[in-house]
Order: C-alpha cells, then sequence, then structure tokens
C-alpha cells in the first residue's frame, strides 16, 4: 500500500529534540569529508554499486542512518546517507524520492532489485542510489561507514581485512577471473587486467574513463619492458614481503599499480590496477595485494583443470592412434573436447633439437600462445620429450596454412629462447579419422630427419624426397661408406685437430656456394672462407668446382647428419 506524502516530510522538531538529535549526531568536519562514491567503495560491500544518479556520486557524506521504508523520516541536517530497511508496507517511490531531495540527503542505499521507477525518479532529482546484495546487515554497514568518517586510518585496518574475506568467498564461489577483476575494478574505481606469466591478458575491466583508450592500455601491458625490473625475474621476487609498484606507463597521466600474482614463491603473473592521474592510496595497494592472492588461488585452481585435461586428452589421441577406439568413440570424445573430429586434419611433431634446450612443458606453453595468438584450432598432446598436434583450418589448403603455423612456432621460439632451436615435422592431410595413424607416422618420420638435419625449416613429409631413401635400413652400411670415402678425411682432420672445417662446407652448400652469404653465415671475412675453402679441399683431395664432386660431397654431408652422428 502507497503511503501518503506527509509520512516522509521532513520535520522539524522541538528545541530539546534537536538537542538531542544533535548529540547522536556529530558533525564530521569538512577536511575529513568523503563522497557517495567514496564511501560506495571503501565501506559498503563489494558487490554493492550505484545504480541511479552515477554523476551525483561526487556529492560529500556527513553521517549515515538506518530507517525504515514505511516510517517518516527523522531529523536531518543535509548531506546523510540513507540506509532503507525494508518493511511489511512497501513505500511509493515518488514519496520517498521527493522527501529525500527536500531534506538535501546525499545518497539513498537499498536492497537490490531496485525498483525501475524509484532508479528513474532519483535520477531526475540528481539522487544517487545504491544497490546493496541481499543479505547485507544495514546495523554492521551504518557503523562502517561512521567508523570510516570518523576514524579513517583504523577504519582501513577493518576495510582491508573484511575485503579480503569478501575475496575469499567470491573465490569459492568458482566465479572465475573476470568476475574477481570486475569486483577489484569496481571497488578501486580503476581499470583491472590480470596477466599471466607471459603477460597474456587472461581477464580484464575498464573503468569508464579508460573505455574509449583501453586497447592502447592493454597493448601497453604486453610489452615485457614496461614491467617493473624488480619484477621481470619472476624466479627471484622478495619472498614474505607483499610488493606493488606504481609507474607512469604514459605522458598523458595514466599510470599503474602492479603486484605479482605469487604462488608456491614463484611469480605466475601480475595484477594492476590502471588509472589516470587519480593517486594510488596505501588502501588501494592492499586490496590488490589481496586480489593477487585471490588470483594465485583461481589460476592454480584452473591450471588443475587445465592439466586433467591434458591428461584425458593425451590418453584419447593416443588410445586413437594405436587404434583402440572405434569412430563413433573418436566423435564422441572428440565432442566432449568441444573439437570437431570429422574434418580434415595435419599432425604435427615439435621437438627441442640440441642440448642444453628447455623444457617440453615450455615448449607446450608456446605452441599454446601461437595457436591462441592465430585462432587456430588444435588437440594438443605432449609424449616423452615430442609435442604432438593435430592441426585443423577451414583454408583449401590446410599445408599451407600448417606450414606457416610451424614456421611462426619457430619464430616465437627464436624471440623467447635465443640459442635453442626446434625440429618441426608436418605429415599428409587426414580426411577421415582412419587416415589421423597415417598422417601421425609421416610427421614423426619428418621431425626425425629436420632434428637430424638440424633443419631451420619445418620439414613436410611429401617434401622429403631423397631423404627417404637415406634413411632406409638396408642401404644403411652403403650409405656409410659413401660418406667415408667422400668426407671420411675431413671428419678425421676436424677430430683430430679438434678444428670446424665440416662446419664451413655444410654452410657453403646451403648457401649454394655463394661465398658472401657463406662469410656471412659464419660470421667471418671473405679471405678467411676463401682460406678455410682451399684447405678442405686440399684434405679431400677433391675438385668442389666439378659438378659431380659437388654432389657427391653434399649427399656425404646429408648422410652424415641423418646417420653419421647416430652411428
Amino acid at each position: 500500500m502507497a503511503l501518503p506524502l506527509a509520512r516522509y516530510a521532513t520535520i522539524v522538531p522541538c528545541a530539546q529534540v534537536r538537542a538531542k538529535q544533535k548529540m547522536r549526531h556529530p558533525m564530521v568536519a569538512e577536511a575529513t569529508l568523503l563522497t557517495v562514491a567514496e564511501i560506495c567503495r571503501l565501506a559498503l560491500p563489494l558487490k554493492a554499486k550505484i545504480v541511479a544518479a552515477p554523476q551525483a556520486a561526487e556529492r560529500p557524506v556527513r553521517w549515515a542512518l538506518t530507517i525504515s521504508s514505511d516510517a517518516p523520516l527523522p531529523y536531518l541536517e543535509g548531506d546523510e546517507l540513507l540506509l532503507v530497511a525494508p518493511s511489511e508496507q512497501p513505500c511509493h517511490p515518488h514519496n520517498l524520492i521527493a522527501a529525500c531531495s527536500r531534506a538535501k540527503v546525499a545518497a539513498v542505499a537499498i536492497f537490490e532489485p531496485v525498483d525501475p521507477l524509484l532508479m528513474a525518479l532519483a535520477e531526475a532529482e540528481r539522487l544517487p542510489v545504491i544497490a546493496l546484495p541481499q543479505g547485507s546487515r544495514l546495523r554492521d554497514l551504518e557503523r562502517s561507514i561512521i567508523s570510516l568518517l570518523l576514524d579513517r586510518q583504523g577504519h582501513f585496518e577493518r576495510r582491508s581485512a573484511q575485503i579480503y574475506e569478501q575475496l575469499i568467498e567470491i573465490a569459492t564461489e568458482n566465479v572465475g577471473l573476470e568476475d574477481i577483476a570486475e569486483t577489484l575494478s569496481q571497488f578501486l574505481g580503476k581499470g583491472i587486467v590480470v596477466q599471466d606469466k607471459h603477460l597474456r591478458v587472461q581477464a580484464c575491466r575498464a573503468s569508464p574513463e579508460l573505455a574509449n583508450e583501453w586497447d592502447a592500455v592493454l597493448s601497453l601491458l604486453k610489452d615485457r619492458s614496461k614491467l617493473p625490473q624488480a619484477l621481470s625475474d619472476r624466479y627471484r621476487l622478495p619472498r614474505h614481503t607483499a610488493i606493488s609498484y606504481t609507474q607512469t606507463l604514459r605522458n598523458d597521466g595514466i599510470s599503474r599499480l602492479v603486484t605479482p600474482i605469487v604462488s608456491k614463491g614463484i611469480g605466475r603473473g601480475y595484477l594492476s590496477a590502471i588509472s589516470r592521474h587519480a593517486p594510488f592510496t596505501e588502501l588501494d595497494r592492499l586490496v590488490l595485494q589481496h586480489g593477487a592472492s585471490i588470483c594465485a588461488l583461481e589460476m592454480a585452481r584452473r591450471k588443475t583443470i587445465s592439466d586433467a585435461e591434458k591428461r584425458l586428452r593425451g590418453d584419447f589421441l593416443h588410445n586413437l592412434l594405436m587404434g583402440t577406439l572405434s569412430e563413433a568413440e573418436a566423435l564422441a570424445e572428440g565432442d566432449r573436447f568441444r573439437h570437431d573430429m570429422r574434418s580434415p586434419h595435419v599432425a604435427i611433431v615439435i621437438t627441442w633439437q640440441g642440448e642444453p634446450h628447455p623444457s617440453v612443458r615450455r615448449l607446450e606453453t608456446l605452441v599454446n600462445t601461437v595457436l591462441q595468438n592465430h585462432s587456430i584450432q588444435a588437440l594438443v598432446y605432449v609424449r616423452g620429450e615430442e609435442l604432438r598436434l593435430f592441426f585443423t583450418d577451414e583454408a583449401r589448403d590446410l599445408i599451407a596454412r600448417a606450414r606457416a603455423f610451424a614456421e611462426a612456432v619457430m619464430e616465437a621460439a627464436k624471440r623467447e629462447y635465443r640459442h635453442a632451436r626446434l625440429a618441426i615435422g608436418i605429415g599428409g592431410v587426414a580426411e577421415h579419422l582412419g587416415e589421423w595413424p597415417n598422417s601421425h607416422r609421416d610427421a614423426t618420420h619428418a621431425a626425425q630427419i629436420a632434428r637430424r638435419l638440424r633443419a631451420e625449416k619445418p620439414l613436410y613429409s611429401a617434401d622429403l624426397g631423397i631423404y627417404t631413401l637415406l634413411t632406409r635400413p638396408d642401404l644403411r652400411d652403403d650409405l656409410l661408406a659413401l660418406r667415408d670415402k667422400m668426407i671420411g678425411s675431413l671428419l678425421n682432420h676436424d677430430e683430430r685437430q679438434r678444428a670446424d672445417l665440416l662446419q664451413t662446407l655444410e654452410a657453403f652448400f646451403e648457401s649454394h656456394g655463394n661465398a658472401t652469404q657463406t662469410a656471412e653465415k659464419l660470421s667471418v671475412h671473405r679471405n678467411t672462407l676463401f682460406y678455410r675453402m682451399n684447405r678442405i679441399q686440399e684434405i679431400l683431395k677433391l675438385d668442389l668446382n666439378q659438378t659431380d664432386v659437388r654432389l657427391a660431397v653434399h649427399l656425404a654431408l646429408k648422410i652424415h647428419r641423418l646417420l653419421g652422428e647416430q652411428n
């Protein structure tokens, strides 16, 4: 039943009542006044939000008071924040908003869901309305606001503990990093970015002031050179100490407060609050550090789930290649992993070559990053020291797309690990599930040859040509005899003298006999190269200017890489 307007009119009590009210309602000094937005951020639950007249949220707040929705307003002096308790008799929005406007109330806080009519009326009167989450205890909120107004520093310490508890509650709901970022952004009033250890954005929430520039801000944060030096080595972060750094990102005042996301003493990512001109307070630091702890829990949970999925996916693909799954079972398992098993696929096998090299897990992370950046669908799994994946794409030339992807992986590996090299083999197109084992076998063979040849590009199985002949077991002895006849004396010389003339000869052939390119490849002067080539011909007792001799020597070098080192 709607209540009459008179019940919400501001009543001026007698002098005695006025004095009594003032004793209960001391005014806060002007210098310590906080705004409605600050009260919402610093004293109310994390999920509380301003749903009407946000443009008036800079109004000052002098006091907080809990009222009943079915009772007249008490004595008010203006700039109070009213916490409206529900009652059996619903109030009429017109009456409440009109009475609050005449009493110069700073804001009204009401349990959600908030009546749309009340929000429209409040918007017209420029009266901020705060939606409180169900279950909030109004008397506790009233005390929290008054405590903030009277004892800000003490309140910050208590508020920090409250926020941590609320973030823990959010984390237990398994809402994900996106909801955590949204909650932190709402509380801090700033943009929030959650990044993993590779600076990939895992979740973010833009603040209204940065909405139009958010993409540019995210690009800045992906630049590792922008990371504070103290946070650059995730294995050497200060232990038992919460750290955060403020840094300017751009000359127009955009800055960030960043803290590492740490688990088991190792940095797992970074949590940043982004703002323009607004200073970062001590409470901001505390909240961001608490948020980093919650993000660490959520990232650990996601990793546990991801590891379980990897094991299941690996077992599935292993069984598929071994032929222990029927086509119907394979299709059903593919649907479980949200992957279309009916489209054509290409098997790709990737492994590190040479020693030392990074771990296969780092290779897996590298490959997954390239897949994500290029929006490519693939089933990936690790077996021993190899990473195997089945690649699919809507492009007509699937092999060309597979080559481009494999080359992108190689380029990413060079950037990330300057001295490490990859061997990549690409199998043929598998039009249906029955051909997957054949494509995988071809890719494995190509990867083995790429590793032995120290190939600097991915090898496609159909392009192996003569290498297929050179790896036939029944020809092994004859091929090694040819190797010894053509370059055996050079191999012996290098072993005795600890020289590297074989490397010079290989570089010469890789550069197609071009002296300038060979010298650049070896980082030597052309005269030094000519001396080495003359010395090689003296040792071999061969004339490399003859076409047939050059072909035989080149073939012997390939045999040595394919069979000799293994032998």
